[in-house]
């Protein structure tokens, strides 16, 4: 059964009011109540943590005044660490006597694990989806693949400009047949009996980030993937080729060799998306081309030879730079999946967005309290969707 969100904030009660019977001395009792908290959530369609935060009131209570939201004064009551809080004597070594001694405690495992990894790992994942998507919300069931039909454009004088008494440019948003395919991205380990009479959170710590590393990896290969090839509504990207900008220019560019990065081939490509009205603001590449890309921007150790910042420099670069309309320069986001050779290149704001299904590991927490063994598992499924099918070029550099 499915509840209204609205409905949880008008009952919020205080942590000890809400999780009271996780810490029973009767061990049926604690995994009942685990189950049923997770099972709450669920009906809310939120992960356990965003459920505490609207569920639990710290307005009022033990925790009243000490600046904590719902889900960290859980941990506090629970005797679980939100952080490395030695006043307190909350540490990650106290964390095992509570799952051990209350199951039902054990519900809190996975978003807790999660915490620890944000304040214990304070290093940015450098092959990461958050470059490359526009938003990221989350839903509930299956969404829709949008696609949008414009006026033509002989229907008006000019984009962005509305002469008196003239029609106003319309774009309808039109909902396809298709849905938002999903993926399940994550892992998870088991612990043996014995792990688990000596577990301690930051003995966890590094197997946690392993995975939250290999699903960011898996993310940014699925956003690859539909960046080049389309969601199944948006068609493939176009595909230019380094050979095809050089045939365009008046003169070829000194230097050029094909596969490599040549900052005229380079910047024939920005401006070309850029006179079509959709520039360039990221790049997608993979590692040789981060490499190649860095290159072509950076001073040389060698003290003889101008750099390709001191060639852009003396072609008029900084004062195209200077132009806040349109800066050449662009992000560059790391893709192990992305084709050799190739850049994608984007408008960030309205080409990927990000879709969460909500509660999605809520089944996971619910198998870390039913099984003996100690069980971290931390899933999550998302789908992805291009928003405007003409704001992708893939630059071929062969």
């Amino acid at each position: 059964m499915k509840y209204n969100i609205l409905t949880l904030a008008q009952k919020r009660v205080p942590a000890e009011v809400l999780l009271k019977s996780l810490l029973d001395e009767s061990m049926t009792v604690s995994l009942a109540a685990g189950e049923k908290l997770i099972q709450d959530a669920k009906n809310y369609d939120l992960p356990l943590a965003d459920y505490l935060r609207l569920a639990i009131d710290t307005n009022q209570g033990q925790f009243q005044g000490q600046n904590l939201n719902g889900f960290e004064a859980a941990c506090a009551y629970l005797n679980l660490p939100h952080k490395n809080d030695y006043d307190n004597g909350v540490v990650l070594q106290a964390a095992a006597e509570t799952f051990a001694t209350y199951p039902g405690t054990r519900a809190m495992f996975p978003p807790v694990m999660d915490n620890v990894l944000q304040w214990a790992y304070r290093q940015n994942q450098i092959e990461d989806v958050a470059p490359i998507i526009a938003q990221s919300r989350g839903i509930s069931g299956i969404e829709l693949i949008t696609t949008v039909v414009s006026d033509a454009n002989t229907d008006y004088q000019q984009t962005g400009i509305i002469s008196e008494g003239s029609n106003i440019p319309l774009r309808a948003v039109r909902t396809t047949e298709k849905s938002v395919k999903f993926y399940k991205f994550g892992g998870g380990y088991e612990f043996t009996y014995e792990f688990e009479r000596r577990a301690r959170l930051d003995v966890l710590t590094p197997y946690a980030a392993r995975i939250k590393r290999e699903a960011a990896i898996g993310q940014v290969a699925v956003a690859t993937s539909l960046l080049i090839n389309g969601d199944g509504v948006a068609p493939a990207a176009p595909v230019v080729t380094a050979t095809a900008l050089v045939a365009a220019m008046s003169a070829p560019p000194a230097g050029f060799v094909p596969a490599k990065m040549n900052w005229e081939v380079f910047l024939k490509w920005m401006v070309t998306q850029a006179s079509r009205g959709v520039p360039i603001d990221t790049i997608v590449g993979n590692w040789d081309m981060y490499f190649e890309y860095s290159r072509m921007f950076a001073t040389p150790f060698a003290a003889n030879g101008p750099s390709q910042t001191e060639i852009l420099a003396k072609a008029g670069f900084q004062t195209a730079l200077e132009n806040p309309r349109f800066d050449f320069k662009a992000n560059f986001a790391v893709s192990s999946t992305a084709p050799a050779a190739t850049l994608i290149g984007f408008v960030k704001s309205e080409t990927v967005e990000e879709l969460v299904e909500n509660g999605s590991e809520i089944e996971e927490a619910t198998r870390s309290i039913q099984q003996q063994k100690v069980t971290y598992v931390s899933t999550k499924n998302h789908g992805y969707r291009i928003i405007f099918p003409d704001t992708r070029s893939v630059l071929s550099l062969v």
